[in-house]
């Protein structure tokens, strides 16, 4: 039957064109890497055509061609288009069965597995859905010469492929046919649906993220006495936010657009920060009342420094109100009444522009804004984040495909 067959001539030579009816038998699908954006996948690429040179009516069975003698046989010369690496070594030798039955029918199986690239987008990370494809096409002939048709039944997967990372939605077949110069080679194109799995990252990330989140807001219940404790508190909790935040970034490529894990890793920063500056503010303005709160220069000119400082209630050099009044081109008429009237009470004696606060009070005032501004704190940022989660949630959990 092979004596005066030409396997480098394609069947129906110069008619039209043979058909190739493809079917994909998905044996696993697994290693799927972010950071590569591929995939390991081992298939059974089974291929059927009809070649007319092959009927043998007078042995009315199949004949079965052992891989020593394939070479003898015309075969499609497919290729996988979105592969980057092939070639591994199966235990089990070579993987390859051709049949021929008596009408002339040719079916060709053969096992590959390979490492094929997948375009992934990590707009919705982690709460993505991937779409990894899976493209054959002829390398030397045109549609003039050879079509590859999706057989019946195009693309089976086998029932116990499992991914620790994603769950595998489905699977399409579709076209994709390539125009070049020479002509239009038909090409046939297999689709994984694959979403991620959420829990994970709900372990590593969310919860860990919430956790110092709320851990920054302790330092609302600390006296704005106690600064190392919550100088303390505030940076630590900014730092490990910061890492936890590079930590994330480094499992994926670099790109350059934001995903649904960064805004969530920036917000939690952003409150982490804010309480730590909150801190600052409440400490700036708690310690405010010392040495009444006046700069140095004004101190000096009234003499406070030295009453300050004396304990057996000398002479403070205070400057008249005369002197004090041309000093308006400096201070303030205000500030002038309120340093009189403190220095006045000083040295017991009656204020020269009317009742103002004695230190006492100025202490007392500076330090009651600071603890109301950590009870603002203690719910503004609570109710912030809660309403910043409904949100975030909402929208995300929606488009969540799992």
């Amino acid at each position: 039957m092979l004596k005066k067959y030409d396997e480098r001539v394609r069947p129906d030579f110069k008619g039209p064109p043979v058909k190739i009816f493809c079917q994909l038998v998905v044996n696993n699908l697994g290693s799927v890497k972010a950071e590569t954006m591929d995939y390991i996948v081992t298939v059974f690429m089974r291929q059927r055509w009809i070649d007319s040179r092959l009927q043998h009516y007078d042995y009315n069975d199949t004949i079965i061609l052992s891989s020593r003698n394939l070479d003898r046989v015309w075969l499609p010369d497919i290729f996988f288009v979105n592969e980057k690496a092939a070639g591994f070594i199966s235990t089990t030798g070579n993987n390859k069965m051709l049949r021929i039955y008596p009408n002339g029918e040719v079916l060709y199986s053969e096992k590959y597995t390979m490492l094929l690239k997948c375009r992934m987008n990590f707009e919705m990370f982690p709460m993505d859905t991937q779409v990894c494809t899976l493209q054959t096409e002829s390398y030397s002939h045109t549609d003039k010469d050879l079509l590859l048709i999706w057989d019946e039944n195009p693309v089976v997967l086998s029932g116990d492929i499992e991914l620790p990372e994603y769950i595998l939605r489905g699977k399409r077949y579709t076209t994709c046919d390539n125009d070049r110069d020479i002509g239009t080679f038909t090409c046939l194109e297999a689709q994984f649906k694959l979403v991620r799995r959420l829990g994970f990252y709900l372990l590593s990330s969310y919860i860990p993220s919430i956790m110092i989140t709320v851990l920054s807001w302790l330092t609302f219940w600390i006296s704005p006495e106690i600064a190392p404790a919550r100088v303390a508190l505030g940076i630590t909790t900014v730092l490990t936010s910061t890492a936890l935040f590079g930590v994330n970034r480094q499992t994926m490529p670099r790109f350059s657009y934001i995903r649904a894990m960064d805004i969530w890793m920036m917000v939690c920063i952003s409150f982490v920060f804010g309480a730590l500056v909150e801190f600052i503010a409440v400490h700036f303005i708690f310690k405010r009342h010392k040495k009444f709160g006046f700069p140095k220069k004004v101190r000096n000119l009234v003499g406070l420094n030295k009453h300050w400082k004396s304990s057996t209630g000398s002479r403070f050099g205070l400057l008249s109100i005369s002197e004090m009044l041309r000093s308006e081109r400096i201070f303030s008429k205000k500030t002038i009444c309120l340093l009189l009237s403190q220095v006045a009470r000083a040295r017991g004696e009656s204020p020269p522009f009317g009742g103002r606060r004695t230190a006492a009070e100025v202490t007392l005032l500076y330090q009651t804004r600071a603890r109301r501004i950590d009870l603002v704190s203690r719910v503004v940022f609570p109710t912030t984040f809660t309403f910043f989660n409904i949100a975030y949630w909402t929208v995300y959990l929606s488009w969540y495909e799992a």
